[in-house]
């Protein structure tokens, strides 16, 4: 039995599953309060309880973090959360930028000792090293930054991998770094941003430096920009008629990569502005819509290079520069440098990096296409509570979702093209597939209204998915602890109801936690009867489902009726056998009760907490797994892993 801060709450049967509460049926025997909220509310962050030890004043806590930050074992519990919970991550991101800085050492070294490079160096020194490394980073992540978005083919590595790892320590790491795909994502994008503004800043610099050679005299220099006089094969200069007296802007933009320059800046700038966290939560269609710029920017990027401007020597063997630029006052006169030096443009290379990575993008939106081209038929439109509307359909030729799986979901009337996520809340042995959806954004609210005409009028939708979450791996632990804040509950609804239909095909599964913090007692309609099938399928099984509601906010009126309510067998708001706890939960103890319990195992038990809610909460519950697990590493007992959602 978990603790809870109400010590009354301590005292209730052990076993801790749902009263059964048809919502189809009238029952005088088992009512449920509703008020209205009132102008008045209480939040948990004041000081409700100041005889409740466990509910500490903001004063106090306030200096009690402070010094924890402060301490040597807060730094260390850091680290040990930022490698713990995150190794394969900081694995491949550490790869990925060894490879980035290889990259750009060998390629600048590879230009700064090039013998076919010596005169062009002789003109912009250096700078030509920096811009060709870093175009050829620029070109590495390019290929990469298209491959996270790529759902299908994560979907099915997704598939493959954990089934061709033994090891469940290996599988969870593996499944743990796809979870991170978005964010390995962003992390490209901002190489390409880095990597943009160093070849933009150094191609500046050449640029100049190519304009300043008109200003010098009886240098070798000078001589490599005359060049052209004797043969336009001899051109070295891309700029060796320009005016240096002039702005000189206008021979930029005449030329191919000068455009296309201008063209991909414009393209990442408003592609990074647009892609802030207020952006993506307040204006989600602009989003989407701006990243589509995409195209032009690849598209300028293939071209981008066509005209060759950075230019090779290609005799070699009959002018080595090595000797002849000591004495090029003789060339054309000297036996050793009779010929004069001739050059090529270099070969475009970015079209190769990325043939490969968006040949398969462009297979991802066909099929992407096609599948929204299926038809979807919708069941049923339940409007709950708290603005959440639940939509219950059937598709043919969809692959069954998996419990805590997520699809995206298009209506045509609203966007063509816009695809938004939402988690699968529905089990699957259940004929249909349901998705719980709150209207809180643009998108979402003109969904809500496109179906207030049902069932006359029906919007056409299509789905696209499932797709795999880190809740895949919920049942390969010993046990779990669910934590869902608001409608992030969502994806341990599906898990709930998969658990009561198949009771058996899942051994390993010994406990199950779920918490579920709400701010409004009108949430607790949402999955009202699932909570009710849960306790009368699960009666049996006796400690397997422990389960803890928490309301972190209440009017006064709600107040009055829980003090007046409180001798009743169930409580007022849900209906259940268990009351509801006010407040926020005490991880720190009930966890402690988790590792206190006797399990009948000899062996390690492996614990994994999923959670999706608010980054505090997330944060919260990753610095108690760590602390769990370095406290009881030596007797080898527990083990906490973290998995969080991520959209």
């Amino acid at each position: 039995m978990l603790s809870t801060h109400c010590p009354a709450d301590k005292r209730q049967h052990s076993r801790n599953v749902f009263m059964i509460k048809n919502t189809s049926k009238k029952n005088n025997s088992q009512k449920r309060v509703k008020l209205e909220p009132e102008a008045t509310t209480v939040n948990v962050n004041e000081k409700l309880l100041p005889s409740d030890p466990s509910m500490p004043s903001l004063e106090s806590q306030s200096i009690e973090n402070h010094q924890s930050r402060m301490s040597f074992q807060s730094i260390r519990l850091w680290l040990r959360l930022f490698i713990v919970n995150d190794l394969t991550t900081i694995l491949v991101l550490f790869i990925w930028l060894l490879i980035n800085i290889a990259l750009f050492l060998g390629q600048f070294f590879n230009y700064h000792q090039s013998r076919s490079y010596f005169y062009l160096r002789v003109l912009i020194s250096d700078g030509l090293g920096i811009a060709r490394a870093s175009a050829l980073c620029l070109n590495f992540n390019c290929f990469l930054i298209l491959l996270p978005v790529c759902r299908n083919l994560l979907s099915l590595i997704r598939y493959i991998l954990p089934r061709c790892i033994t090891q469940s320590v290996f599988r969870r790491l593996a499944i743990r770094l796809f979870d991170q795909h978005i964010g390995f994502h962003r992390c490209v994008g901002y190489a390409i941003c880095f990597w943009s503004l160093l070849h933009v800043g150094a191609h500046v610099y050449n640029y100049e430096r190519l304009i300043d050679v008109h200003n010098d005299y009886q240098s070798l220099s000078s001589v490599l920009n005359l060049l052209y006089l004797k043969s336009s094969e001899s051109q070295v200069n891309p700029f060796d008629r320009v005016n240096p007296n002039g702005l000189s802007v206008g021979a930029m933009l005449s030329t191919t990569p000068g455009v296309t320059g201008v063209i991909l800046c414009v393209c990442l700038l408003v592609i990074l502005s647009s892609s802030t966290v207020l952006i993506r939560r307040s204006f989600y269609e602009i989003f989407w819509f701006v990243h589509h710029l995409f195209i032009i920017f690849f598209i300028c990027l293939i071209i981008h290079g066509l005209q060759g401007l950075v230019k090779s020597q290609t005799n070699l063997n009959e002018h080595n520069p090595d000797i002849c630029a000591s004495i090029y006052r003789e060339w054309g006169i000297n036996q050793q440098c009779l010929i004069y030096p001739r050059f090529s443009g270099s070969q475009a290379t970015s079209w190769m990096w990325l043939c490969a990575p968006l040949s398969l993008y462009t297979l991802e939106r066909i099929l992407r296409f096609l599948r929204s081209l299926q038809h979807i038929e919708i069941l049923n439109i339940i409007r709950h509570e708290s603005n959440v509307i639940e939509i219950r359909f059937r598709k043919k030729f969809m692959s069954i979702p998996q419990p805590g799986q997520y699809i995206y979901l298009k209506c045509f009337s609203i966007a063509k093209f816009e695809w938004h996520p939402f988690t699968v809340t529905s089990a699957p042995e259940e004929e249909f597939v349901s998705v719980h959806i709150r209207t809180i954004g643009n998108w979402t609210k003109s969904l809500a209204e496109n179906l207030q005409m049902y069932p006359q009028d029906i919007p056409r939708l299509a789905v696209d998915g499932p797709y795999g979450s880190p809740a895949d791996d919920v049942f390969n632990y010993d046990g779990v602890v669910l934590v869902g804040a608001g409608i992030g509950v969502t994806p341990y609804a599906a898990i709930l109801k998969h658990i009561r239909s198949s009771q058996s095909s899942h051994a390993r599964l010994r406990r199950v936690y779920f918490y579920w913090i709400c701010n409004t007692t009108s949430c607790y309609e949402w999955f009202a009867e699932m909570l009710q099938e849960l306790e009368r399928d699960l009666r049996d099984r006796r400690n397997f489902l422990t389960y803890n509601i928490y309301l972190t906010q209440w009017s006064m009126g709600q107040m009055r009726a829980v003090i007046q309510n409180n001798t009743d067998d169930r409580d007022i708001w849900t209906g259940l056998e268990s009351k509801t706890h006010y407040g926020r939960p005490n991880f720190d103890v009930d966890f402690q009760g988790i590792i206190n319990e006797d399990w009948q195992m000899a062996e390690k038990r492996d614990i994994g907490v999923f959670v999706c809610g608010p980054t505090p909460l997330v944060k919260q519950l990753q610095r108690l797994c760590i602390k769990i697990n370095d406290q009881h590493s030596s007797t080898n007992k527990v083990q906490f892993y973290l998995n969080k959602e991520n959209f």
